[in-house]
């Protein structure tokens, strides 16, 4: 009996590490809500919960629309690489919908968010879902860091409808997923990236070999693309294009 307590015990706190923060996540809703400068706020539900994104237009008339995804524990409005990124591609033909991911406690490294994967693949199609019902096109999935970790594991694991796929900073772990993509691929990193991403980008290319459309493009740049805003948005739209 007290091993059979034992067991549950740790199973029950094993289960409540990998709760998304909603607490969290409510913080940083209140905080974006309140400084928001381009773009609406949008609720979308995933997991019989709602999340918050962020929708923004294009100048032009169009249909396609990028769907953004952050990194480790922060939110869609983020100002290194995300918000950058989602404003100034209305610019560049397309709208924009940049989605609050599942996210954990201060201090959780990325390999605390595996079993947070299915959460994050059901929040990606909610946006889909979203810009569906808007006559919009989920054209290109763009993501950074932990994002593309949780990007490539959804296109590898679930039918959708996008046509391109950046991944910026994508650690290693990422080439187990890229190895099953087949849309074409921009793998953007800095050369002053972090070790995981550094670390990774001959695996990455070896396992996207059968991709045609894969791209492999190193710049100069840290992982956070600190003061090289330019370089990101118009590397990232040359390849678009």
């Amino acid at each position: 009996m007290k091993l059979l307590l034992s067991f549950l015990l740790i199973t029950n706190i094993a289960f409540a590490q990998v709760v998304p923060d909603y607490a969290k996540e409510a913080r940083w809703a209140s905080f974006i809500e309140d400084g928001l400068m381009d773009g609406d706020v949008v609720l979308l539900k995933a997991n019989d919960h709602e999340f918050l994104a962020i929708y923004t237009e294009s100048e032009s008339d169009t249909k396609q629309t990028a769907v953004v995804v952050h990194g480790l524990g922060v939110h869609p409005d983020w100002p290194q690489v995300i918000q950058p990124l989602r404003v100034a591609l209305t610019e560049r033909g397309f709208n924009t919908l940049s989605i609050q991911m599942p996210v954990l406690e201060n201090g959780v490294g990325s390999e605390g968010y595996v079993p947070l994967f299915a959460d994050a693949d059901n929040r990606i199609n909610s946006a889909v879902n979203y810009l569906t019902a808007q006559g919009l096109e989920a054209n290109v999935l763009i993501a950074h860091s932990l994002g593309s970790v949780m990007s490539t594991h959804y296109l590898a694991n679930n039918a959708n409808p996008f046509k391109r796929y950046v991944g910026i900073g994508m650690p290693k772990t990422t080439a187990q997923y890229l190895r099953k993509i087949n849309i074409p691929v921009l793998d953007l990193y800095g050369n002053d990236d972090i070790p995981s991403v550094l670390n990774g980008t001959k695996l990455k290319a070896q396992q996207s070999k059968h991709n045609s459309n894969y791209t492999q493009i190193e710049v100069g740049a840290d992982h956070f693309f600190n003061d090289k805003d330019d370089l990101l948005i118009d590397t990232i739209s040359a390849w678009l294009k």
